[in-house]
């Protein structure tokens, strides 16, 4: 076989092995000693879904609650300044009543006095049949106006004093009303913070399990596990790419040291967090910029910014994100998606 045609078929037999390597779905290897296992994750993810559904329920029946308490005070005041209305206007009419019964019985007792005096005057006073007929009604006519105004207020006084009944019974029962939402109230808060406290356990239960590892770049982010996938110049991918938006903060993923901060033209800007607990290491590159204060020698604690994300080193050509890689104390590379993707189902 000539020389070049066998140096392309060494080639293609490479890639045609390193891409039956990325085939092969990598095997989940150690985990740091500061993660949960799978199921304590997932259990006490669903414990805080759970409970946390509860507290939103609480709080919505809560904020229903209050509205209607709201409503309900509203209601109570305009019925209040209802009340007050009536009441006026009941005084005022009994007042007009007061006043016209004096007039008229002033009147009655006048018409008493001198009223067969007047009336005979009247009736000799007629020049004929007809002026006597008139002088009668004209009589009858202003004693019925008398009566007809008298009856007018008394039943406006009676309308006024009915009104004000209902308005009272409904001011009582609609005072009934905000109490038993006020008791209403006080009972849902204190439901909502028992449901709060029990929200807090789980949820520092949670955190605790996790206090120790952090995912390294603050959300929105996307990955998939690329662990030994195929790279330029023969090379496999020690680690997970983590896509995310260029300057989002990079964060340690666990209390440790800086070290090996600096540039190199595979990763441009990179360093590595080691842990002193347990000797797990984890490098970061393509960072667009480190943090300030972050030097060889810094401690950091999870979850702090120590740069962010970009596409420095020989990554210039791709879309900004962060290559992870996480190292056994031996040193070895060892896949960090099952690590990330722990931590992510738990953040």
């Amino acid at each position: 076989m000539p020389s070049r045609k066998r140096s392309l078929f060494v080639v293609a037999l490479l890639i045609a092995l390193a891409m039956v390597v990325s085939a092969t779905p990598a095997v989940a290897g150690p985990f740091p000693p500061q993660m949960p296992s799978p199921e304590e994750a997932a259990r006490l993810k669903a414990q805080v879904a759970a409970t946390s559904g509860k507290l939103g329920a609480a709080q919505k029946e809560l904020d229903g609650l209050v509205a209607s308490y709201e409503a309900g005070q509203t209601a109570l005041e305009n019925l209040n300044l209802e009340t007050a209305a009536a009441q006026a206007k009941h005084a005022a009419l009994e007042g007009q009543l007061v006043a016209l019964q004096g007039f008229i019985n002033k009147r009655a007792s006048s018409n008493y006095r001198s009223g067969p005096t007047e009336l005979l005057g009247v009736l000799l006073g007629a020049r004929s049949f007809r002026q006597l007929t008139t002088a009668m009604d004209l009589f009858e006519q202003v004693s019925e106006a008398d009566n007809l105004t008298l009856r007018s207020v008394q039943e406006l006084k009676d309308e006024t004093a009915r009104l004000k009944g209902e308005l009272d019974a409904k001011r009582i029962a609609q005072q009934g009303a905000v109490e038993n939402l006020k008791k209403r109230q006080s009972d849902m808060q204190g439901s909502l913070v028992s449901l709060a406290k029990q929200y807090e356990a789980v949820k520092t239960k949670l955190d605790s399990t996790k206090a120790g590892f952090a995912f390294p770049v603050k959300a929105p982010y996307s990955f998939v596990d690329t662990f030994l996938a195929p790279r330029s110049g023969f090379r496999k991918h020690e680690g997970v790419d983590i896509f995310a938006v260029s300057g989002t903060p990079v964060l340690a993923v666990v209390n440790g040291v800086i070290e090996q901060k600096g540039v190199n033209g595979l990763g441009g800007n990179k360093l590595w967090v080691r842990s002193p607990s347990d000797n797990w290491s984890y490098y970061y590159a393509h960072l667009s910029r480190f943090a300030p204060g972050i030097a060889n020698g810094t401690r950091v604690n999870k979850g702090q910014v120590i740069g962010y994300v970009g596409n420095t080193g020989n990554a210039k050509t791709t879309p900004p994100h962060l290559h992870f890689e996480s190292h056994v104390p031996s040193g070895a590379p060892t896949n960090p998606y099952p690590i990330l993707k722990r931590v992510n189902l738990i953040k």
